[in-house]
């Protein structure tokens, strides 16, 4: 099912942005402690003719390749918290020497899919995220994530921020004051950090003696630079579940994040297909960066009014034969959870969240094509 899942979402945020692009920029990644199992790269292009390309990993060495329609890539980055991708959720700052750049002599698609560590040798989470190529570069962003609204020490919602200019300024603001990250450190006002050209900065919140909310504070955080850069948001592990299992301990968590897009190309009118999740499961979150940002459902209903840095979320009871048509004011930031089949008596246990393009973009076609869709 995790499979399915991963599969719907890709389609998605390959059907809008312009990932389709020659140059893709990977920031690292973060999780909880040995939550992060096998991991890979993916590229692909409709291309008949052969694609050279270069994966290059910031600080370290340059792998090349050729990829044509009939051939796409598979690239083992490794296992665990600490490689290339990976940085243990206490290495919370910036980092020098993590994440990949992806040139190509032609137009690509480029993707990164990982599993869960193993609970029992069995991979029991997977996610990804698609690269949305230069369209993922841009100097304002909000952050969003899962919910958490239960008490569980393994979630965590997280951000990273890879610079594309030496001597980029990033400031990160609209976290709570007393907020505390994953290595510890206490939110005290707006973040702000100087990073060097491929130099990344991770951000990671947990939840911290029995309070619920302090992961969740991430979510409408405001993210601004004054060069261009390449931001990932979401969870690695995070639940929208209101539920409890048997043990009275929360019912289920997954893995859910994407890289997003800067505010300029959001939008103000979306379509979301409901997935096959509980309505606690099937979420939209939207962040507003605008005062008095209007919500409307199917086009007339005012569902909510939020301002800049609140979010409106929506749950499953509001689709209408699986689909929900949803108008606002201004341009908001759109986030998507879903759920997956009941098919070991948890419904919460199969999530994901994924970054929802708007309706009126440059929408291709066809997609040509998803490598390898059975595999995680």
């Amino acid at each position: 099912m995790k499979r399915i899942l991963l599969l719907f979402f890709t389609f998605l945020s390959i059907n809008c942005f312009a990932q389709f692009s020659k140059t893709h920029y990977i920031p690292p990644l973060t999780c909880g402690t040995n939550l992060a199992g096998d991991h890979y790269i993916y590229i692909s292009t409709p291309s008949s003719k052969d694609v050279n390309f270069k994966i290059m990993a910031n600080g370290g060495s340059t792998i090349t390749g050729v990829v044509n329609n009939n051939n796409p890539y598979i690239y083992s980055i490794g296992q665990g918290d600490n490689t290339q991708l990976f940085t243990p959720k206490t290495s919370v700052g910036i980092i020098t020497n993590k994440g990949y750049i992806i040139e190509a002599e032609d137009l690509i698609y480029a993707s990164v899919r990982v599993n869960s560590g193993p609970n029992q040798n069995i991979y029991v989470h997977a996610g990804g995220l698609v690269s949305k190529g230069n369209s993922a570069l841009g100097k304002t962003f909000r952050l969003g994530a899962m919910l958490n609204p239960l008490y569980d020490a393994t979630l965590l919602n997280f951000a990273s921020i890879l610079s594309t200019e030496n001597g980029t300024k990033v400031t990160i603001s609209n976290i709570p004051i007393g907020t505390i990250l994953s290595n510890g450190t206490t939110i005290t006002g707006p973040i702000t950090v100087t990073l060097n050209k491929n130099e990344s900065y991770v951000l990671g919140l947990e939840n911290y003696e029995n309070t619920v909310s302090n992961s969740s504070k991430i979510i409408g955080a405001l993210v601004e630079s004054d060069k261009p850069i390449v931001v990932n948001s979401g969870s690695f592990a995070g639940s929208n579940s209101e539920s409890l299992n048997a043990q009275g301990n929360p019912a289920g968590r997954d893995v859910g994040f994407d890289q997003i897009v800067p505010f300029e190309k959001t939008g103000k009118e979306y379509i979301f297909v409901k997935g096959i999740g509980t309505d606690d499961l099937e979420r939209i979150l939207l962040i507003a960066n605008i005062d008095n940002t209007k919500i409307y459902i199917d086009g007339t209903t005012l569902f909510k009014t939020i301002n800049k840095g609140e979010y409106a979320d929506i749950d499953g009871s509001k689709f209408t034969n699986g689909n929900l048509y949803v108008t606002t004011s201004e341009n908001v930031f759109a986030y998507q959870s879903i759920g997956g089949s009941n098919i070991t008596n948890n419904p919460s246990a199969n999530q994901n969240l994924f970054f929802v393009p708007p309706l009126n973009c440059a929408t291709p076609s066809i997609v040509d094509n998803i490598p390898s869709i059975e595999s995680i």
